[in-house]
C-alpha cells in the first residue's frame, strides 16, 4: 500500500484524532481499518485513500472512490452498548451535512440510515454526495471496535446520474483538510453527546 501526498496533512490540525494512516489506492479503508483493529491499533486512528478498487457502501453496494474524492476510515470504541449503533450513521450523516452547508453554503439533507443528499441549482435536483457505513465486531453485547467509513464526493466528478460531488456545485475545488477538520469538529462534539447518552440509557 502505496503511502501518499496526504501524509503531509498535519495531525494536529485534525481534532481528536490520535494517528492517521495515508494511502494511495486500496481495496478499501474499511479494508484497512479492519486490520488495524485486529492488531489492537488506538482508538481514532483515521485511515484515508486517494481511491479504492473496491469500495462498498451499505448492503454491499458498491461506493465509486475516483481520485478527488474523500475516503475514510475512523476507528473507534465506543463505551456502549451494541443497540445504540444505529444510531452512529445518522449522527455521522448529520455531521458530513452539517460540515458541506457551513463550509459551502450547499442545502443538504440526511437520508436515514447513512446518505447525505446536496441541492444542485444548477440541476435543480437533490443529489447524493456521501455515503456513510459502520461495521463493528462485539463481546458481550458490547463493541470491542467499530469502524466508521465515510465516502464524501468533494473534487471527483461522480458518474451515477443520481450523485453530486462539493465541486459540481460550487464550481471550484475544495480543499480536503478544510473539509476533515470541520468535520471532525462537528463529529466529535455529536460524539461524545451520543457516546453519554447512551451510557446513561443503558
Amino acid at each position: 500500500m502505496k503511502k501518499t501526498a496526504c501524509d503531509s496533512l498535519d495531525l494536529d490540525s485534525l481534532p481528536g484524532i490520535s494517528q492517521m494512516l495515508c494511502l494511495d489506492e486500496v481495496v478499501s479503508t474499511q479494508a484497512v481499518g479492519r486490520e488495524l483493529a485486529a492488531e489492537g491499533s488506538a482508538e481514532k486512528t483515521l485511515v484515508l485513500a486517494e481511491t479504492q478498487t473496491g469500495g462498498r457502501g451499505r448492503l454491499g453496494r458498491e461506493w465509486e472512490s475516483a481520485r478527488g474524492g474523500l475516503y475514510l476510515t475512523l476507528l473507534l470504541r465506543p463505551q456502549v452498548g451494541i443497540r445504540f449503533l444505529p444510531d452512529l450513521s445518522v449522527l455521522s450523516g448529520e455531521a458530513v451535512a452539517e460540515a458541506v452547508t457551513s463550509l459551502y453554503a450547499i442545502k443538504t439533507r440526511v437520508k436515514k440510515p447513512n446518505d447525505v443528499y446536496a441541492f444542485s441549482p444548477r440541476r435543480r435536483k437533490w443529489l447524493k454526495v456521501s455515503g456513510i457505513l459502520t461495521e463493528t465486531a462485539s463481546i458481550n453485547k458490547a463493541p470491542s471496535w467499530l469502524l466508521l467509513g465515510v465516502g464524501v464526493n468533494l473534487n471527483n466528478a461522480p458518474g451515477l446520474a443520481t450523485a453530486v460531488s462539493v465541486k459540481d456545485i460550487t464550481g471550484k475545488p475544495v480543499s480536503r483538510e478544510e473539509f476533515l477538520k470541520e468535520f471532525f469538529r462537528i463529529f466529535w462534539l455529536r460524539y461524545s453527546a451520543w457516546e453519554y447518552s447512551s451510557r446513561a440509557r443503558s
